[in-house]
């Protein structure tokens, strides 16, 4: 099983992925380790998608994160893709409160990578802007074009959804 977690910045991708991981024992790549361990140039990009493409050379996966300009070869590939979907509010919220709580603990971010820190800075409001601005049309239309007949689609947008769906995984 091929499987990507995608949604909203703040929507719950990795806890729902580490979740699904922990009830299939599927291996589990999630973005933002790899791309919080680059430089963010144009080389950093290359060996991202790099790693992407060798990670789903594995028979069965997990992939959590958006990260648009990738996402078309992990639609093509993914036989569930699972969409979270809140609000713009929530995930703005959801966002700001991660943030607080992991400048209290790193723990409770496991998937950041050891050198990643978080300033409340003007980077941290572009961030919100683009939480804020988050393109779930663009993303709809990249994923229906491209995901292949026989892959499911199952949106989420509640937190009811989430366990339901995990009870259900439970049960398979």
């Amino acid at each position: 099983m091929k499987i990507i977690i995608i949604g909203n910045p703040g929507s719950g991708k990795s806890t729902l992925a580490r979740k699904v991981q922990a009830q299939t024992q599927l291996p589990l790549l999630q973005l933002d380790t790899l791309w919080h361990t680059t430089d963010y140039s144009d080389a950093a990009q290359e060996w991202f998608l790099a790693q992407q493409q060798q990670f789903m050379r594995q028979p069965d996966w997990i992939i959590e994160g958006n990260y648009k300009g990738s996402l078309k070869q992990r639609v093509v590939q993914a036989d569930l893709i699972i969409w979270l979907k809140v609000s713009r509010s929530k995930a703005v919220y959801r966002v700001i409160k991660r943030s607080l709580r992991f400048k209290r603990s790193r723990r409770s971010r496991p998937e950041m990578p050891a050198g990643f820190s978080e300033h409340f800075d003007q980077d941290y409001w572009a961030f919100l802007k683009t939480v804020w601005a988050y393109d779930n049309a663009g993303i709809e239309r990249l994923v229906v074009t491209n995901k292949r007949a026989s892959c499911q689609l199952l949106v989420l947008k509640t937190s009811k959804a989430k366990k339901r769906f995990l009870s259900h995984l439970q049960r398979d």
